[in-house]
């Protein structure tokens, strides 16, 4: 028996357990079609071009790379700098904002958690600024508020 007809011979089975008409089976020529996969790499390949950033924001990023370090208590974020440079630096909970890099265009990192601005320093050495953040604390205990009665 080919093994047409002993997938059709199953699949009839299946339709009497169940009794109901299932659809057909796929012919060879449906399976082979399966067989080919390289359209999934294309469509994947599609997808990732659209959600990557272009080459012109790459190079921006490039000019000036900044590395991003965590400990246990701070965020300590570096940049490589021209030596006659002036940053101004300017923190948020969330981001830094670095200004006086190249041109009138400020460069803005994202923290990977919030910080305290207020115990945040800055300083400039042989062409790197660093900067040190304290991470801000979470506070985990409960507080109990009151509910108002309508």
């Amino acid at each position: 028996m080919s093994r047409t007809n002993n997938n059709q011979s199953r699949w009839e089975a299946i339709e009497s357990l169940l009794g109901m008409k299932l659809p057909g089976l796929p012919s060879d020529k449906h399976l082979e079609m399966w067989k080919d996969t390289s359209w999934v790499e294309d469509y994947v390949k599609q997808i990732l071009e659209k959600s990557l950033p272009k080459t012109s924001t790459l190079k921006k990023a490039a000019n000036n790379p900044s590395e991003i370090f965590e400990t246990h208590h701070f965020i300590i974020v570096k940049m490589k700098m021209a030596d006659n440079a002036n940053p101004i630096v300017k923190i948020r909970t969330d981001q830094v904002k670095v200004d006086g890099i190249s041109g009138n265009n400020p460069q803005i990192i994202r923290l990977p958690c919030h910080i305290d601005p207020r115990g945040s320093r800055a300083s400039y050495k042989d062409g790197i600024l660093q900067i040190k953040m304290r991470k801000k604390k979470i506070d985990q205990t409960y507080r109990e508020i009151s509910v108002r009665y309508l």
